[in-house]
């Protein structure tokens, strides 16, 4: 609720939104078609109005501005003062993170000025609407500035190709994000994303093993720990039971047993934008409320103060991820629990992954009868035993006993419907196909 009333703080000041302009958008049906919607919104100006107020009032008293009063004030200055100025260009850098005030003063100098305007960001990484941050006024270009030209930057240094493919896929979901085709010229990792498991109750350990396993494999390069949230440090650095691993607030830096030559610092994924690493390990990634994506984050009473509605559900969380993602130059190890996010679930699926309940990651393969379901890995209520079904269950009911079916895909080349797996008879080990008695298909081994 405190994070919900800082955004409403920040996104009306941003569009210089008074008392009477509030309440005038928040009760207009013709915005919010919603009965229930257009309820909750005047309950809610009921208490935040008052804060409002009180936080205004209380920076006058003290002699303050904030940074929304600063830019509204430098716009207001520009407004009196008509003096013709002679800037022939207005260059602004990270673009995608703008605010409705700050555009406004933009607007104005340009006005008077008739300077150009050139604008360089990345709308795949516009993670800053709870500051003020108004994507639309980026998507929508040409409806606030008028006729531009559009130059893609595409050539990226950080991350290999495999990554870039990957994490690409993964933002171009939102057919808002403007489409872009990065490219690298570094040497692609077989494998730029790694899944490790870790059990219930047992990520400190797992954590200090992939810190072992990544200075084995890089040396001491420095790795970057990231969290949704600032708490997300806190399942490393619950000191009552463990002490292997040290946290210093100030600096971010995570002091880990036995790795002291390493340089592990930690950082929310806000605050590491801008930033890279040699590897990165990400936190949090459980299917809850506060994992990632944080499902609380996009409230719509927001929406009222944005210039356009983001429809694609959790699209600033989908950037935030991305952004997570992007932060290494060479791996990204994430840290997924038994009950794994939405995200990484996705990434696992659209790359033709999945991870068994031991944590190892396993190949898919497409169901042999529908041929657009994938085998999934399933538990048998009634026997506990495991098996393989169609993603698509209940259009498609096919399953299989054998789970190694994953591993070693061999599909059977008389039916076509069926996959050899190993068996043992009379005469030794041979392939057999799952569909037998119908497929007789066999292989023999020795």
């Amino acid at each position: 609720m405190i994070k919900l009333i800082e955004s409403f703080i920040n996104l009306s000041k941003s569009r210089k939104l008074e008392k009477k302009s509030l309440q005038k958008l928040f009760s207009d049906s013709s915005k919010t078609k919603n009965s229930f919607m257009l309820e909750r919104q005047e309950m809610f100006l009921q208490f935040v109005l008052p804060i409002l107020e009180k936080y205004d009032n209380t920076l006058k008293e003290r002699n303050e501005i904030d940074f929304n009063d600063m830019i509204n004030h430098a716009t207001d200055l520009i407004k009196e003062n008509t003096s013709k100025t002679s800037y022939k260009y207005v260059i602004i850098d990270e673009y995608q993170d703008i605010s409705y005030s700050r555009f406004n003063l933009i607007k104005e100098i340009r006005d008077i000025s008739g300077a150009r305007l050139i604008c360089v960001g990345d709308d795949w990484q516009s993670i800053y609407r709870f500051a003020g941050s108004d994507i639309s006024l980026f998507s929508n270009f040409e409806k606030y500035v008028g006729k531009y030209i559009l130059l893609l930057i595409e050539q990226t240094y950080r991350n290999s190709q495999s990554l870039i493919d990957i994490t690409s896929d993964f933002i171009k979901k939102n057919p808002r994000q403007f489409s872009k085709n990065p490219k690298s010229k570094k040497e692609t990792l077989e494998e730029p994303i790694k899944f490790v498991h870790y059990p219930e109750d047992n990520l400190v350990s797992t954590f200090i093993n992939t810190v072992k396993l990544l200075k084995e494999k890089y040396g001491n390069k420095n790795i970057l720990v990231l969290g949704r949230h600032s708490f997300d440090v806190n399942g490393l650095i619950n000191l009552t039971t463990d002490d292997r691993i040290k946290y210093y607030e100030s600096s971010g830096k995570l002091k880990v047993k036995g790795f002291e030559e390493v340089d592990i610092k930690f950082l929310t994924v806000h605050k590491s934008k801008g930033t890279e690493a040699d590897n990165v390990i990400l936190l949090n990634l459980e299917n809850n409320l506060f994992g990632f994506p944080n499902k609380m984050s996009d409230d719509p009473i927001l929406h009222v103060l944005l210039s356009e509605q983001e429809e694609y559900k959790l699209a600033e969380e989908r950037r935030l991820f991305y952004v997570a993602l992007t932060r290494t130059k060479n791996e990204n190890i994430l840290l997924i629990p038994s009950d794994v996010s939405l995200f990484v679930k996705e990434i696992l699926s659209d790359n033709n992954y999945l991870v068994n309940s031991n944590g190892d990651l396993l190949k898919t393969t497409n169901c042999p009868y529908c041929i657009t379901g994938k085998l999934v890995i399933r538990d048998n209520t009634s026997n506990g035993k495991k098996f393989l079904g169609c993603s698509n269950f209940p259009v498609c009911n096919q399953t299989f006993n054998d789970l190694s079916i994953l591993e070693n895909q061999f599909l059977c080349p008389d039916c076509n419907s069926g996959f050899m797996t190993k068996r043992t008879g009379k005469y030794g080990i041979f392939l057999g196909c799952t569909n037998y008695p119908k497929c007789k298909s066999t292989i023999n081994l020795q």
